[in-house]
């Protein structure tokens, strides 16, 4: 795809080793914030994880990766395999992470064998280096050919120092060599549009993601839960750059097994929160299940706009989308005002609609109304359908404003609060979407009792 570019012109590093090295606890170290899981669990990461970084005010985009396993079996592990090597042909520069512990193994043995091959500069770091006993015996690590180790503690942070230094010298010298490139070529700042790709497990989330970037960036397995952590990826496209989360499934709690899972549910969330827009992905075949409708509601508590993807919409056959809409509003009733697409990732079918719908909405809930505008349109709505009776009295609304964007919410100044029924605020809501286009978009009322003039 032409139109969809990678963006970040800052010197890549990659971390990579053996499983269970301390790769995540290292890249969470530069990154001085837990972003990769870090559990006592061989293979926790499995996609790669970026993320920009400055070291001695040196700035570079940091790549954790799953660890390397040779001549492995299984398919998820081969898919982690091809996913490492993929980062050590786009990386810059290569930190290597092996475990004093273990010692020296096969494994390290292979994988200075590829950073060897592929002429990385790299920088080979002995973990655990917790005791000074066990500094002498990180030397052995020197004949894997990569230059002299950095005994390290990443827990304790033994050693880093030394470690940091010398990749910000890198870093200099790397910029002297290679002419960076703005961005958007001196021009106006691109708008940042931050979009979370979310739904239960297995929907097909990292396929949308794969689709857009024209080839797997992301692991695709049939294997439900493939994503552990929340994964982002920022591509420019026009004048927009877009941050992408690729999240692990929202499941219902009760199906959650493991801490790691517990993890990447709370990461998910997290996720949802720092997004301007969500893509809500359910599966055809599926309909909409506790799951989704909790993800819908999570979203939209957050005040995130919103669009729906159907997706695997290529196994349906003869179905028709204005009726499976229909089931889908009768089981949850918001998603009548959400933008509702069919797609399909094998068949790239409304893949570059649903990127389009999301940068829509973002920009559509940073609308501000003037105050002038929205009174025009609560009297024009009042004129022609006025609440309902209350005893003698008929409530009213006498004038109101927009008092926030992104999500949009309108205090609306009334004769008593209590009296406004919430039928007729639902209808106010369908007809002020109607007429300033808030298709997508969580909208919030705060009434209030018009103050009596003195």
């Amino acid at each position: 795809m032409s139109h969809i570019e990678h963006t970040r012109n800052l010197p890549k590093i990659a971390i990579i080793g053996r499983p269970n090295v301390g790769k995540s606890s290292l890249f969470n170290r530069i990154l001085k914030q837990r972003k990769a899981i870090v559990e006592s669990v061989a293979g926790v990461t499995r996609d790669r994880l970026y993320a920009s970084v400055s070291l001695h005010k040196q700035e570079f985009i940091i790549i954790d990766t799953g660890g390397i396993i040779s001549k492995s079996k299984e398919p998820i592990e081969k898919l982690v395999y091809k996913q490492s090597r993929d980062a050590i042909e786009e990386a810059d520069a290569v930190i290597f992470v092996s475990d004093i512990r273990a010692g020296l193994t096969y494994q390290d043995q292979h994988i200075a064998d590829i950073l060897k091959r592929s002429n990385e500069k790299t920088f080979l770091i002995v973990n655990r280096v917790d005791d000074k006993r066990l500094a002498n015996d990180a030397f052995d690590f020197y004949r894997l050919g990569l230059g002299m180790p950095y005994a390290v503690s990443v827990l304790h942070k033994i050693g880093l120092g030394k470690l940091y230094s010398d990749i910000a010298a890198y870093i200099i010298e790397f910029n002297k060599i290679r002419k960076r490139h703005s961005l958007v070529n001196g021009k106006i700042n691109p708008e940042q549009i931050n979009i979370a790709v979310i739904g239960k497990p297995n929907v097909g989330k990292s396929s949308l993601i794969n689709c857009l970037l024209d080839k797997e960036r992301l692991l695709v397995d049939e294997a439900p839960g493939t994503t552990r952590d929340s994964v982002d990826i920022t591509i420019k496209r026009g004048k927009d750059l877009l941050v992408i989360v690729d999240t692990a499934g929202i499941r219902h709690k009760k199906k959650i097994k493991d801490v790691v899972e517990i993890f990447s549910l709370s990461r998910t969330k997290e996720a949802i929160k720092r997004s301007d827009t969500a893509l809500i992905m359910i599966d055809a075949s599926c309909g909409l299940c506790r799951e989704d409708i909790a993800v819908l509601d999570y979203a939209i508590r957050k005040g995130r706009a919103c669009t729906l993807l159907v997706n695997k919409w290529d196994l349906m056959r003869e179905a028709d989308t204005q009726v499976y809409k229909q089931r889908l509003v009768y089981k949850y009733r918001p998603i009548e005002w959400m933008p509702v697409l069919f797609t399909s990732c094998t068949q790239r079918r409304n893949i570059i609609k649903a990127l389009d719908a999301a940068c829509r909405l973002k920009k559509k809930s940073q609308i501000l109304i003037s105050t002038p505008h929205i009174n025009n349109f609560f009297e024009r709505i009042q004129k022609r359908s006025p609440h309902v009776a209350h005893g003698s009295a008929r409530p009213k609304i006498f004038y109101a404003t927009q008092t926030h964007a992104a999500p949009p919410e309108f205090t609306l100044f009334c004769t008593n609060p209590k009296f406004i029924r919430r039928e007729y605020i639902r209808f106010i809501e369908r007809q002020l979407r109607k007429e300033f286009g808030f298709e997508g978009i969580p909208v919030t009322f705060q009434l209030r009792a018009k103050k009596k003039e003195s």
